[in-house]
């Protein structure tokens, strides 16, 4: 009796010991990437950015490094947000599973503005030579785009989930459709109000909403202004004096002090990456309507006075 019970336990306990597979190891650059992975996980990846710090020049904790080597795929935006991270990939985790976001099939890109006074070429000025500015998801239909890569690619690697992994990446696309015709009719109400950047990140922002800036304090790739730009941006407050300036939260606020000295401009703060955020699913989806928020608040305001 003994005998027969254990052969009929035998299948029942190789199957329960049996190791299931693991879901993938999965590291992400900035809080809108980590975010935007997060809604199609269900679960959080590691986030390489600390809270607070830029991606140009970041160094990398040891901690960060060893995640990065363990990794089995890693989603980014774009070597030119972050410079360091290719090279990192390259001798930390030389087989990872590597999906550069800007490089994918149907993303949008939009060239690297030149001059700190926007022009109306510039505007609309779609990539197709050189390095394309980097700040693509502030392009709500690339970020949808993006949520149906990097479900095919988890997909892909843990085909077990895959169902899993695709009805969340389509619930997150009909979630920022629905934020995309809020944002859309909150903005619609300020089109044609001039306004000022600390950094040109906002590129794609400005493209997908038709609500151009009229210029920025720092270009694309952080290159602090001189006096000259810094002449040519009081000649804009002066010409529009109902103009809105915004400052960002990682950044000091002198360098607005000193474009704004002797002039009325009203002032905001902006913050594309959500370094004031909390991580997590709902984090790009604040991140957006934070940033319409900010811009209809300020330049709905009356002027300051004289």
């Amino acid at each position: 009796m003994l005998r027969a019970l254990s052969i009929l336990l035998l299948p029942l306990l190789s199957w329960t010991s049996s190791p299931t597979l693991a879901a993938p190891a999965v590291v992400t650059d900035v809080p809108s990437t980590h975010s935007l992975v997060t809604m199609v996980m269900g679960t959080s990846p590691q986030l390489l950015l600390r809270a607070g710090a830029t991606p140009h020049d970041y160094s990398m904790r040891p901690s960060e490094a060893a995640s990065l080597g363990k990794a089995d795929v890693v989603f980014w935006v774009s070597s030119g947000l972050s410079p360091w991270l290719p090279k990192a990939i390259k001798s930390l985790a030389p087989d990872i599973r590597s999906v550069e976001l800007l490089e994918t099939t149907g993303t949008v890109r939009l060239a690297l503005r030149e001059s700190a006074t926007f022009d109306d070429d510039e505007h609309h000025h779609h990539d197709t030579d050189g390095l394309p500015d980097p700040h693509a998801w502030l392009n709500p239909a690339n970020a949808q785009l993006w949520l149906q890569i990097i479900a095919d690619t988890l997909s892909e690697l843990d085909p077990e989930q895959s169902a899993f992994y695709q009805s969340n990446a389509l619930e997150g696309i009909k979630k920022l459709e629905a934020l995309d015709v809020k944002i859309v009719d909150q903005l619609s109400s300020v089109k044609d109000k001039p306004f000022i950047v600390f950094h040109d990140s906002y590129h794609y922002l400005e493209d997908y909403y038709d609500l151009p800036a009229t210029a920025t304090i720092s270009l694309g790739d952080g290159t602090r202004p001189g006096i000259r730009q810094i002449n040519a941006l009081r000649a804009v407050l002066k010409e529009h004096p109902d103009t809105c300036i915004f400052s960002e939260p990682q950044f000091s606020e002198r360098l607005v002090d000193t474009v704004i000295e002797g002039s009325h401009a009203k002032r905001g703060v902006l913050d594309p990456l959500g370094a004031t955020l909390t991580p997590g699913p709902d984090l790009y989806a604040e991140l957006l309507q934070n940033i319409a928020q900010t811009l209809h608040d300020c330049l709905s305001a009356p002027t300051n006075p004289d």
